[in-house]
């Protein structure tokens, strides 16, 4: 048997000063328990080079990779929220950074990995469905790469509390679900709805086999409004799309290409809406047999 006990103690904030850091700074705050609970807030400031000058300038940023030129007024306001997370809840930590980089996606990777952060909270008031490229930030490949769970969170979602989780699963059942449903049962009084997905050439004994497993597992850890839906996919990331939809979902956990839709790979949380309570926390793709 594996671990799974989770808490999120730190956890790193990428901040644009939108209402995608209100958001994900409030759910951090809701989210954040266990021992040196910190919150690191991040910011990449947008550099477009406009000119040769410019891209020079740029280089040299980038190369110093410190705060020294970072503004007054950006500083102003990321000393704002750390004194609104202080006085929110007491018993935080909370510290920024800001990193000039060309990839906003690779300065969450890096500060994630040096903080050894146990969670990375997105916000997202945009909807790239129809353009993904437009996308620059991929919660399931930063979950990959770090190995760091990440929850995309919209607007909808800013005053909402989570009761309906919806788990996908699988064959192979990664315990880091399972920690992170023992983590929210501790806060939440939380209804898990449990999707088996069935593909072409799965096999049903197997299926079978995991789901009672996973709820055993669940039932003594006194979890008991549980229940589950089988699902035949075609489009695995669609289907699981329109269920949360049906079932007015306000947590997803994924993992792998549970989050991808269609044959552009979209993000499904790019695909909601932005006032969607649902949240979608990625996880890394590490599984094990739960037995």
């Amino acid at each position: 048997m594996h671990n799974i006990n989770m808490s999120f103690s730190r956890i790193l904030i990428p901040v644009d000063f939108t209402i995608n850091t209100e958001v994900a700074v409030k759910k951090a705050i809701e989210l954040c328990e266990g021992p040196g609970m910190t919150i690191h807030l991040l910011h990449v400031p947008d550099l477009i080079p406009t000119s040769a000058f410019g891209y020079y300038r740029y280089l040299a940023k980038y190369s110093l990779n410190n705060d020294t030129e970072v503004s007054a007024e950006v500083k102003y306001r990321l000393e704002e929220w750390l004194d609104y997370i202080k006085k929110t809840r007491t018993g935080i930590l909370a510290s920024y950074s800001v990193t000039y980089s060309s990839s906003v996606e690779k300065a969450i990777i890096e500060k994630a990995k040096s903080i050894a952060a146990d969670l990375v909270i997105i916000g997202k008031n945009c909807q790239h469905s129809l353009l993904p490229f437009l996308n620059t930030v991929i919660s399931g490949r930063i979950a990959r790469r770090t190995g760091t769970s990440v929850l995309t969170v919209k607007p909808g979602a800013l005053s909402n509390q989570v009761r309906t989780v919806v788990v996908p699963v699988g064959p192979m059942f990664p315990a880091n679900k399972l920690a992170i449903i023992n983590s929210l049962g501790n806060k939440f009084r939380i209804h898990i709805r449990l999707l088996i997905l069935v593909q072409k050439g799965d096999d049903p004994d197997s299926l079978q086999t995991a789901l009672l497993n996973v709820c055993r597992v669940l039932k003594n850890r006194s979890f008991n409004n549980i229940s589950y839906d089988v699902l035949k996919v075609g489009n695995k990331g669609w289907d699981i799309f329109h269920y949360c939809q049906r079932v007015d979902a306000d947590l997803l956990i994924v993992q792998g290409s549970e989050d991808r839709i269609g044959w552009m790979n979209k993000d499904i949380s790019d695909q909601l809406p932005v006032n969607s309570k649902t949240q979608v926390l990625a996880v890394s793709q590490t599984n094990y047999s739960i037995i």
